[in-house]
């Protein structure tokens, strides 16, 4: 404890600097930030825009997947009912064909097709009037059943096309299926073939085709009822999700259901008004967590921690550095004060001379009139006044002292709104005001109306105005001068000009006055330290030092500082 105390008498330099903890510590948060934005931040941007990019391009790619798959299974599908329809084209064609078809005809006419295509189930021949006459098939009872009102038949017999292939229906059997029918005209006749195909059999087929196994398939008609579907998504004849648009005929398509986006590539047949349809199989697709999208996040987030950890280690070495900075100003602007403080010596010592000789006297005078051989004792209330006089000249020498400690003691940085007069009327008034008037120096002031309070850390700004001062006293310490000092505000700073009718310096010596240990002074009378350690305090305050000088005609030092602060 007796240590520490002996350190703050004297001025002990503290090796921490001086700044807080917490100043550096908001210093290495504000680098961080400086540094992320300035290194990392265009990094995450451009992996974004990349990563957005690559999304837009899989998302393409997986249409135009999707679309060629459907395109490729519809024309296979196509295929597959245009050989059906031949196949009953054949039929009514043969030659050997007689009209009415027996039975044992129609036998083996639905053998022949079921060893092309077991989705065959029967076969029928219909005359002219609308009527199976003869059938062969797991349904006998349809046989003299009549057809002259369905729509297919009516469109065959009114010659809009030769064959026919209908949207999935029940029928009489009560069971989904689907009719092709071929029609030509015979003697003079029209007579039909038709032939009903199982949905399950075309279905398997389907899902047989190569890349059948990465979607699943489902068939529409024109008004959404599926025609085909998987039995685990939904049955025949159910509404479905999707219809797909008519133009163009292939391509991709989202559509929202539940409120989710769903995607979908379909093509519409040739030879049916049917769509079909292909989406990803559910959970076999790639996923935004899996496949090439995880190893890209990845790469990315990996080369973002790096990134981040470089700019934290950067940062705590430039604060460490800068840390070390201030601590080395702060040693020697704490040298430049102590040098300073040799310097004022004679000055102090006058002005602490003058209240001492003040004391010695009234002492002196007091030990006469209590002395009983020169008179009569003297009572208290005439001591008094010697008294008064003697505690005057005592606070004046604690004033002094007081303010020659609390210039040469070492404090931490501590910004606080000042009167920027005051702090320079301390110094030509107070820490310099016996050597101005020694020297035969007079100050002319030349304040400026309406100034702002200054944030700034005073004994620092002191520190400054003290070294430049005592530069120009010692300019013109030979025949004494003018010292002027003018102040002006502007709209977020204060201009401090210092002026000296000195001797001036050359332009060599203005190139080297802020290098330290750089002196123009005598040897043994200057260290070459106070305008570095200027330069430096001003600059961590967020101000500039300009100077202007020619030798005979003098110096002007020009101090601008910020009236906010303002970081390093």
């Amino acid at each position: 404890m007796m240590a520490d105390e002996a350190d703050s008498r004297t001025g002990a330099v503290s090796v921490s600097g001086p700044y807080s903890e917490a100043h550096y510590k908001e210093l290495r948060r504000h680098t961080t930030i400086r540094f992320f934005c300035l290194y990392l931040l265009p990094l995450i941007l451009l992996a974004t825009y990349f990563f957005v990019q690559y999304e837009a391009i899989v998302a393409e790619s997986e249409r135009l997947h999707l679309a060629a798959i459907a395109e490729s299974q519809s024309i296979t599908l196509d295929l597959f009912l245009s050989e059906r329809r031949i196949n009953l084209t054949n039929l009514i064609n043969d030659p050997k064909l007689t009209l009415p078809p027996d039975n044992a005809m129609m036998l083996g006419s639905l053998a022949r097709l079921q060893r092309i295509s077991d989705a065959f189930v029967d076969i029928g021949y219909i005359d002219s009037s609308g009527v199976q006459l003869s059938y062969t098939g797991p349904y006998p009872s349809l046989e003299q059943r009549s057809y002259r009102d369905e729509s297919w038949y009516r469109g065959l017999r009114d010659g809009e096309s030769d064959f026919v292939i209908t949207d999935i229906y029940l029928g009489l059997r009560r069971r989904p299926h689907f009719t092709i029918a071929v029609s030509r005209i015979i003697n003079g006749e029209f007579v039909a073939f038709r032939a009903s195909l199982d949905p399950e059999r075309i279905y398997e087929y389907i899902t047989s085709l190569e890349g059948a196994q990465e979607v699943y398939t489902t068939i529409v008609n024109r008004e959404g009822h599926y025609q085909l579907i998987p039995e685990r998504f939904g049955n025949p004849l159910d509404t479905g999700a999707f219809v797909p648009p008519l133009t163009p005929r292939t391509g991709s398509h989202e559509a929202e259901v539940g409120g989710v986006d769903y995607l979908y590539g379909y093509s519409w047949l040739r030879s049916a008004n049917w769509a079909l349809l292909v989406q990803d199989v559910p959970g076999e697709h790639t996923t935004f967590w899996s496949g090439l999208r995880l190893q890209i996040l990845g790469i990315a987030l990996l080369m973002i921690l790096l990134g981040f950890a470089t700019i934290v280690v950067r940062a705590r070495r430039q604060v460490e550095l800068m840390k070390e900075s201030d601590s080395t100003r702060a040693q020697l602007g704490q040298a430049a004060k102590l040098a300073s403080v040799g310097e004022l010596a004679a000055g102090i010592a006058h002005e602490i001379n003058n209240p001492l000789a003040s004391i010695n006297e009234e002492a002196g005078l007091m030990k006469d009139l209590m002395n009983p051989e020169l008179g009569t004792p003297v009572s208290p209330e005439e001591l008094r006044p010697y008294l008064d006089s003697i505690q005057q000249s005592v606070f004046r020498c604690r004033d002094i002292t007081r303010k020659l400690l609390g210039f040469v003691r070492q404090t931490d940085v501590s910004l606080r709104e000042h009167d920027v007069h005051v702090l320079i009327d301390e110094v030509v008034d107070g820490l310099l005001g016996a050597e101005l008037s020694v020297s035969n120096i007079r100050v002319v002031r030349e304040y400026g109306e309406d100034m702002p309070p200054l944030l700034t850390d005073g004994n620092q700004l002191v520190q400054v105005f003290l070294n430049i001062v005592n530069n120009a006293v010692d300019a013109m310490a030979a025949d004494g001068g003018t010292l002027t000092i003018a102040t002006e505000a502007g709209s977020d700073h204060l201009t401090i000009t210092i002026a000296d009718t000195g001797y001036g310096m050359s332009r060599e010596q203005l190139e080297n006055i802020f290098v330290p240990f750089y002196t123009t002074k005598e040897v043994g009378k200057g260290t070459g330290l106070g305008l570095s350690v200027s330069y430096g305090i001003v600059k961590s305050l967020g101000g500039r030092i300009d100077v202007r000088s020619s030798q005979g005609e003098g110096s002007t030092f020009t101090i601008t500082l910020p009236t906010r602060e303002r970081r390093k």
